[in-house]
């Protein structure tokens, strides 16, 4: 139990940041994450450091979300300045320039929830939380061929629908 802990301590902020981007809400982000490690707790004693236990939290943090997997409410969602992490707070600078990035960065978020949720993940483990392939390849249980193409493909689908999202802005 004492290494559950150990490792709570060293990933819970990376296994919560990584709900809040696939959820977009905190409340949620939050249960998944303690389910996360409850998971881990029940599941420790089949751990053989084959990976690194980022990989293998990742792992299961997925799985947790996947068993939880549910229609997200837009009202719901946490908008980006808020989330409780520094690099998505501003610096100093002009406000309009500002207002332009926290917009796309709203737009973003949104863009990202309207993916499927392989190429969601693929995409917030690799740019989001610096993943390598190997690594996004042994969570998903896949060949890191195909994390390589599914990143590709998902950054591609992102674009596309940012795109969409501006032009009914727009319109």
């Amino acid at each position: 139990m004492e290494r559950v802990e150990q490792l709570y301590e060293l990933y819970k902020k990376l296994i919560l940041r990584y709900f809040l981007r696939l959820t977009g809400n905190m409340e949620e982000a939050g249960e998944l994450t303690q389910e996360t490690f409850y998971q881990a707790c029940l599941s420790i004693h089949r751990f053989h450091q084959k990976s690194s236990a980022k990989t293998w939290l990742y792992a299961i943090a997925r799985n947790v979300y996947l068993k939880n997997f549910r229609k997200k409410s837009k009202d719901k969602w946490l908008p980006f300045d808020e989330y409780p992490w520094p690099d998505t707070k501003f610096r100093a600078g002009d406000p309009g320039e500002q207002i332009l990035i926290q917009e796309a960065r709203e737009k973003i978020a949104q863009a990202l929830l309207k993916l499927p949720e392989n190429a969601r993940t693929v995409l917030i483990l690799k740019e989001y939380e610096q993943l390598s392939y190997e690594e996004i390849a042994e969570i998903c249980g896949q060949t890191i061929n195909w994390a390589r193409v599914n990143f590709f493909r998902a950054k591609k689908q992102l674009h596309q629908i940012y795109q969409e999202l501006e032009g009914d802005e727009q319109a």
